[in-house]
């Protein structure tokens, strides 16, 4: 038999009523299912198998505690135990004089599991024991879950039920037709001691489950319940146990359709004693049915277990692993379901036989297992159950490799076999040494809040990490990363060290995994030091397992440095990525402090993935060629031509030492923060194919007394191991790597350096003067990925957006931005809302009706900045694909060349043209879309309207007619022009509600947007664009502003809201944006993308003190002003938020973070319509402030795209209140010509430094 060695699937039990089922480990980790929806969080890792619905015991006397199961606390010196019969399982622990069983089991008639806990005390004193469940809420399906985890939480609301001593769950719909699951957890026995559902409350920032914040100290649990954002359930209760007495405490856990029939299982649900014993009858009688014995059935389920962890000893061997293609659709195997292949070997195959016997069984317990047999198929009529049989003369042996390839189990021969459970051993780690903190005053940092602030010239953010002895290392709320990236490949690092390596795609083509998960940060990436002379061991980063001293993360422009001193050694390590280069760096310096020799051992460790999940490592092969390890997945699709490499630069004096084999590094059901690895002289070298994958690598090296060390860690992809090799020999010399890090400094700082201001407000400053640009670029353009967000396609609106912001810096992207847009774009003349780019090259059709006008709205501003009419006869070619069919709102497709190709020019006026719709209202037809992506059933029929499509569509007009007018296109400036009319009385007319302008119509002539609403009674993106289109009189424009000022924004909150009520209970239905919880993104908080409009409007209807104020408000440094401030806001001060959140609990809370458009129209809000400089035709820099009357000066440097012109512009401002205008201009002491109050000053890339003076006076 194929030997399986530990596994956490040996002896794993399955309980299920047909439709719940439940999987349970000997390690007491596992999952709660019903029927395709995840009741609870399991990501089946068979590594670390850290998942699971657990309970745990402490003494609340000793303040000890430990979990029932081995899993997740494991306690030393307890004994563990696990069993099972036809009625369940059990779990048993024994420790410090507690016998404790936790029986668990399915109700047989009712989708109900129930847990016993039975507590016995064999000491002779009384103990105080509290008893806390712990189980992670998803109500989601699996593979929806694990693709964007922060996204399905956000439509996630519990409810606390103290009457029933219950918790409730519900995820709020996004669809009208989606199926509803409420989840219902309640416990009795006992005394009640608190309830929790907030996951970051119950763990605690920065910790694991393995010592949770709820179990480490004598706090209660919060009772927190409502909008949680990352639910979770725990229930708490109390006993007492007097010697050698017993308690029951009796867990619940129970799913259904609605919130009464939840409720109603708590009652109807039968007793465990009741419930097993059914249970046990049925599975008798089911075995018996289907000819098995109780050893077959345990084998069948361990073995089911084992293919849903993905064990790497059942898959195909790695020379299988051919083709990434699909399987053929004609051979009609299930695309939902994991595929299991067995090679029968003649007729009555006795190993075949058992695994359709077994097949027969997972179906009866609704396990979404399909077993492929592969034999003559006159050896085997009749199969019944969840099978295929393909007959190796009839199909394709590519087809049946392809088939191999993607199944989680391939058999040929004998059935895999599990070798005895080992109890698990963990590294003891030797005890954290005090090391003595420097009392050197640190460098004072710009608006430092406890946590971190921003280094003297701003181009740094500096996080102080503090060691606490009694609560280990200080973290801020939430990571604060930083995103660094080239055009090829791209980091995320936080402040820990944890992050992601992506290579060409950050969602589709990850190198390294991506976690989403802002409670734990874990590391799929981590350093250790060891001490080859005591054993002592740790991180030279924050993470994932710090010394007990403080460190010190800098995130720069480009890179990010972390600094840290103990064990008798400075540390620094800086991640970056060179300019050019496919290839991540870390460069790591050790000086040794003592007066002696030291010998230490650098452990490097990356989990790969090659994929977009962690699923796809099953199909990496790794090897060991020079020095280099070199890791390919052939099931990469378009990505299979990929060499990912890694290596580790050392002295020439280590001794060197690496590891392809993830399971033997961490160890059986281990952590990065204690690996295995860390317990053993030296790695093991295993490399190949059927390991869980990783790049591991360790240096031993004595270090001399004073002396400073360099190593640097590589990780990169090329497509070939030549190249991958030539990289990997040009950085083996320091100074190479010192060379790529200076480059790529200096590129930052060119970059977004090229425009710096100076106002009174150094809270501006700081985000304009680079943050906001390298934001842009770097994470938005570039890298397209981030902590809560990674998406790694273009989207169509977006990235044009994004790229209207490099105009003054790097206009020729902007220029190649319009260009690639123009070439993702049907005959028809919509648009892909979003695709991948090459090698992927798919992307979504839909019925967003803004998508396609975004084209010429930003080409119109290119022209108008730039002079640059020749991108007009730039020629693109159009995309052919199926239309969408009636009633189909989206689909994700692969579109074809059409081989019609046309300029710039016609692919905008396309645009336009499809977009000239008028509905009841004389307004725009609203589609699945206009922006708000949220609004996606506000007109799915085809009849509702937007008035904000309306206002943009306005604005669009006016700006391209000057290019229709080049063009001589006379037809189109009449249409245009007709159809811009027509716009002007339907948006004063039904687009008007007496106070505010309406949002949209719905397409059963409901309105959107007034006072009249139920919800949504103002929306502040219809309020900024009667205004920024120009379409609003002027009395209306003031008056719009006014109502969003007394509507939307909340000075004491820092926030402009989207809209408000938020949707919550309306009989409308406006699309998915009611499925967020209340006041979250677009649904009631602060969406920033349009707080960047609203204060460009309040700017251009000249309010200048207040557009400064908002201006202000918008900047994250004014969100974490205080410890207080950072506490309530959170996320990182240097980079701007999506979205704030606007309703309690979390009024104020920052959202999404890096990856927004938010970033690019700050930036060019801030410029262009507070500070009044813009471009125009490529010959003038226009100045016309809208700065307060109590800003005396302020001052604009920009360097001209060539590098090497700059013109330093300084303001002086007499003006007093609004209304502000240029009345005298100078540029190098002569006099500059001033239009419409307005400084026009002349502008040629001459290589001279220019001076600018401009002189500001009250209207």
């Amino acid at each position: 038999m194929t030997p399986i060695p530990f596994s956490p699937a040996a002896g794993a039990r399955f309980l299920s009523n047909g439709h719940l089922r439940v999987l349970v480990s000997a390690a007491g980790t596992g999952a709660t299912d019903l029927g395709e929806h995840a009741l609870t969080r399991w990501q089946g890792d068979p590594v670390e198998d850290g998942d699971g619905y657990f309970i745990y015991l402490r003494d609340l006397d000793s303040g000890e505690f430990w979990s029932v199961g081995a899993q997740p606390c494991t306690a030393a010196g307890a004994r563990y135990g696990f069993g099972s019969d036809d009625g369940g399982a059990w779990l048993t622990c024994r420790h410090l004089g507690i016998e404790a069983r936790l029986d668990i089991v399915v109700a047989p008639e009712s989708d109900v599991e129930l847990r016993t806990l039975t507590l016995r005390n064999t000491g002779t004193r009384t103990r105080r024991i509290e008893v806390t469940s712990y189980l992670e809420v998803v109500l989601n399906k699996r593979e929806a879950e694990a693709a964007h985890p922060a996204f399905s939480k956000l439509f996630v609301q519990t409810e606390s039920v103290p009457a029933s001593g219950a918790v409730l769950a519900r995820r709020r719909p996004r669809g009208a037709g989606e199926e509803c699951i409420w989840l219902v957890h309640a416990a009795s026995g006992g005394e009640e001691a608190g309830i929790e559902t907030d996951r970051k409350r119950f763990i605690g920032r920065g910790r694991s489950l393995a010592a949770p914040a709820a179990l480490a100290t004598s706090e209660p649990l919060s009772g927190t319940a409502g909008n949680v954002l990352d639910p979770s359930f725990s229930l708490r209760r109390n006993v007492t146990l007097a010697p050698d007495a017993n308690a029951v405490i009796a867990f619940t856990l129970g799913a259904a359709g609605n919130r009464d029939a939840a409720l109603a299982l708590l009652a109807s649900a039968p007793s465990p004693e009741l419930a097993a014993r059914t249970a046990g009858e049925r599975r008798a009688a089911l075995l018996t049915a289907l000819a098995l014995d109780t050893e077959q059935a345990a084998y069948a389920e361990a073995l089911a277990a084992a293919i849903l962890y993905g064990e790497s000893a059942l898959r195909a061997p790695g020379d299988a692993r051919v083709s990434g293609d699909a399987v053929p659709d004609e051979l009609g195997l299930p695309k939902e379901r994991v595929l299991c292949v067995v090679h029968a070997i003649g007729a009555r195959d006795p190993h075949a036989q058992a695994l359709l016997d077994a097949a027969r069984y997972w179906e009866a317990l609704a396990l979404p297992l399909h077993l492929v047999l592969v034999g003559a198929a006159a050896d085997w009529p009749g199969l019944q159950g969840p099978v295929t049989l393909l007959d190796p003369m009839q199909v394709l042996s590519a087809d049946l490799e392809r088939i191999s390839a993607q199944a989680r189990m391939v058999v040929k021969g004998e059935l895999p076999d599990f070798a005895p459970r080992a109890s698990i051993l963990r590294p003891p780690r030797p005890p954290q040494r005090k090391h003595a903190q420097d009392d050197a005053e640190p460098a004072p940092l710009q608006f430092f809040n406890g946590d971190g602030g921003f280094s003297s010239d701003g181009k740094e953010y500096v996080i102080r990490l503090a060691w606490d002895g009694a609560t280990g290392l200080s973290r801020p709320p939430l990571p604060w990363t930083n995103v660094i990236a080239n055009e090829q490949v791209g980091v995320l690092v936080s402040e820990t060290g944890a992050g992601t390596t992506w290579s060409r795609n950050s969602r589709e083509h990850r190198l390294t995994p991506w976690f989403n998960d802002p409670v734990r940060d874990p590391h799929g990436e981590a350093l250790y030091l060891r001490d080859e002379d005591d054993g002592s061991w740790w991180s030279p980063m924050p993470g994932p397992a710090p010394a007990a001293a403080g460190y010190e993360a800098v995130h720069g422009f480009g890179y990010t440095t972390f600094r840290h001193a103990s064990y008798g050694f400075e540390q620094e390590c800086t991640v970056f990525v060179p300019r050019h280069d496919p290839l991540k760096i870390v460069r790591i310096r050790l000086r040794n402090t003592d007066a002696r020799s030291r010998t230490l051992s650098l452990f490097s460790f990356q989990q790969l993935v090659l994929g977009a999940t962690a699923d796809s490592a099953r199909h990496i092969c790794t090897t060991w060629d020079a020095g280099v390890l070199l890791a390919t997945n052939r099931m990469a699709g378009p990505f299979a031509d990929g060499v990912t490499f890694a290596a580790l630069v050392a002295p020439p004096a280590s001794a060197s030492f690496h590891s392809a084999d993830r399971a033997a590094f961490i160890g059986p059901q281990g952590t990065t923060a204690r690996p295995a690895a860390l317990g053993e002289a030296r790695l093991d070298g295993r490399t190949g194919p059927g390991l869980d994958p990783c790049a591991a690598f360790q240096a031993r090296l004595t270090i001399a007394a004073g002396e400073q060390v360099e190593f640097a860690v590589l990780l990169g992809e090329t497509t070939s191991s030549e190249d991958a090799q030539a990289l990997v020999r040009r950085y083996r010399s320091g100074a190479a790597v010192d060379q790529a890090l200076l480059e790529v400094r200096q590129f930052w700082l060119d970059t977004v350096g090229a425009i710096e201001i100076a106002t009174p407000v150094p809270a501006i400053d700081l985000m304009v003067n680079g943050w906001l640009a390298y934001q842009n670029l770097s994470c938005r353009i570039w890298g397209r990925s981030a902590f809560y967000q990674s998406g790694g396609a273009f989207g169509y609106r977006d990235q044009l957006q994004d790229a209207s912001a490099l105009i003054y810096t790097l206009p020729e992207m902007t220029r190649k931005q319009i260009c690639l847009h123009a070439a993702h774009q049907f005959v028809e003349g919509d648009v892909l809302h979003w695709w991948h780019p090459a090698p992927l090259e798919k992307g979504m059709r839909t019925r967003f009706s803004d998508d396609l006008l975004w084209l010429p709205y930003i080409t119109a501003f290119y022209l108008k900045s730039t002079g640059d009419w020749s991108v007009l006869d730039e020629v693109e070619g159009f995309l052919s694909a199926p239309q969408l069919e009636d009633g189909e709102d989206e689909v994700f497709l692969q579109p074809q060349a059409t081989g019609v190709s046309a300029d710039v020019y016609e692919h905008c006026c396309r645009a336009l043209d499809r977009s000239l719709t008028k509905g009841a209202h004389g307004l725009p037809l609203m589609g699945t879309g206009d922006w708000n992506d949220g609004m996606s059933r506000v007109g799915r029929e085809g009849r509702g309207e937007s008035v904000w499509m309306g206002f943009f569509l306005f604005r669009i007009i006016s700006d391209f007619l000057p290019a229709c007018e080049k063009r001589g296109d006379s037809a189109r400036i009449d249409a245009y022009s007709a159809y811009r009319d027509h716009l002007a009385g339907a948006l004063n007319g039904d687009g008007w509600d007496g106070a505010w302008y309406r949002r949209a119509f719905y397409d059963n002539g409901a309105v959107m947007g007034s006072s009249q609403s139920d919800e949504c009674q103002i929306d502040a993106l219809a309020q900024a664009w009667a205004v920024i289109s120009g379409a609003a009189p002027e009395e209306r424009a003031q008056m719009a502003l006014d109502a969003m000022e007394e509507r939307l924004v909340a000075d004491h909150d820092g926030l402009i809201r989207l809209l408000t009520p938020p949707f919550v209970h309306t009989v409308q239905d406006p699309g998915y944006i009611k499925g967020y919880v209340a006041g979250v993104r677009e649904n009631g908080g602060q969406y920033t993308h349009a707080a960047c409009w609203a204060v460009r409007a309040v700017a251009e209807a000249g309010r200048n003190e207040r557009a400064a104020q908002l201006l202000e408000m918008l900047s994250p440094i004014s969100h974490t002003l205080t410890p207080e401030a950072v506490a309530r806001y959170q996320v990182e001060p240097y980079v701007i938020a999506a979205d704030i959140y606007g309703a309690e609990p979390h009024v104020g809370r920052g959202g999404w973070t890096w990856y927004t458009g938010s970033a690019g129209w700050a930036y060019r809000v801030a410029l262009e319509s507070v500070l009044g400089f813009t471009l125009v035709g490529g010959a003038a820099i226009r100045i016309k402030p809208v700065v307060p009357a109590a800003w005396p000066r302020f001052s604009i440097r920009y360097r001209l795209p060539d590098g090497a012109t700059s013109y330093h512009i300084e303001v002086i401002n007499d003006a007093i209140g609004d209304g502000a205008l240029v009345v005298a201009a100078s540029l190098d002491g002569q006099e500059a010509p001033i239009e419409g109050g307005a400084a026009m000053i002349p502008m040629k890339a001459d290589g001279a430094a220019h001076r600018v003076v401009i002189v500001l006076r009250a209207a």
